[in-house]
């Protein structure tokens, strides 16, 4: 009888992104021999109706309200798993959490959307850390990875899975994706897209991570914008989210 894998998964669930990938985790589990034990909220922000409202509308655009009960309200979300072990968790790098961590033995750990840094010894806790990103890394390491391709122009966008290592998004590459952007629909409807993409990609990432592929090192030159160059393209792209763009799937 094959080993059944432990996994946490550690995300902030006001993020609709973080909300849809954890669905398909939890969709996926049974037939991929995984047992999701926690999850652990790292999001401090109460539920927001505007921003459920907006979640819905862009779940409608895409023609998913067979799925919208699980991505576009907190709320239901949680109660839908209920029975899972959900701990909101302020430092996820505290002592006693990974105390208690370790006395488990679990196997790997999934970030989705995680507002906070895996330090070491937390990282230790696990056999990998496996994360998820909104950029083809290693460009645009950090927040708001999607606008950052969208404001330099770039071709292409997509996603990275990655295990974590002490740098930010630095780790090696388990599974990327890309596609072409055609500047015609909106900053949110590619974000909603790349994440569906990444939502399908999930079942091969934890075929590559059960199988114990060690990843592809991140070789080229990498970038990194912060809070500063935030406001700057906030200033400069004011309009950015009324922008349309043509989407094209390139594998």
């Amino acid at each position: 009888m094959k080993k059944k894998f432990k996994i946490i998964i550690f995300g902030d669930l006001n993020n609709i992104i973080c909300r849809i990938l954890t669905w398909q985790l939890l969709r996926i589990s049974k037939k991929n021999n995984i047992q999701i034990v926690k999850l652990i909220n790292t999001g401090t922000k109460k539920n927001n109706l505007i921003l459920n409202i907006i979640d819905n509308l862009l779940i409608n655009i895409f023609n998913i309200d067979k799925l919208s009960p699980f991505f576009n309200n907190q709320g239901i979300f949680l109660k839908l798993f209920s029975k899972l072990d959900i701990k909101c968790i302020k430092n996820i790098n505290d002592k006693d959490f990974i105390i208690n961590l370790r006395k488990n033995n679990y196997d790997y750990a999934f970030s989705f959307c995680c507002n906070q840094i895996f330090k070491n010894e937390l990282i230790s806790s696990f056999h990998k850390v496996i994360n998820y990103h909104s950029s083809i890394l290693p460009k645009y390491k950090g927040l708001n990875s999607t606008l950052w391709s969208i404001f330099f122009k770039e071709k292409y966008t997509g996603f990275s899975y990655h295990y974590i290592n002490n740098k930010i998004d630095n780790g090696n590459i388990i599974y990327q994706k890309k596609f072409k952007i055609n500047y015609n629909c909106s900053y949110k409807k590619i974000e909603i897209f790349k994440t569906l993409l990444a939502k399908k990609s999930l079942q091969k990432v934890i075929s590559l991570v059960s199988k114990n592929f060690s990843g592809i090192k991140q070789k080229k030159k990498s970038s990194y914008f912060g809070n500063n160059e935030i406001k700057k393209l906030i200033k400069k792209k004011k309009n950015i989210t009324s922008q349309k763009y043509h989407i094209q799937v390139k594998s």
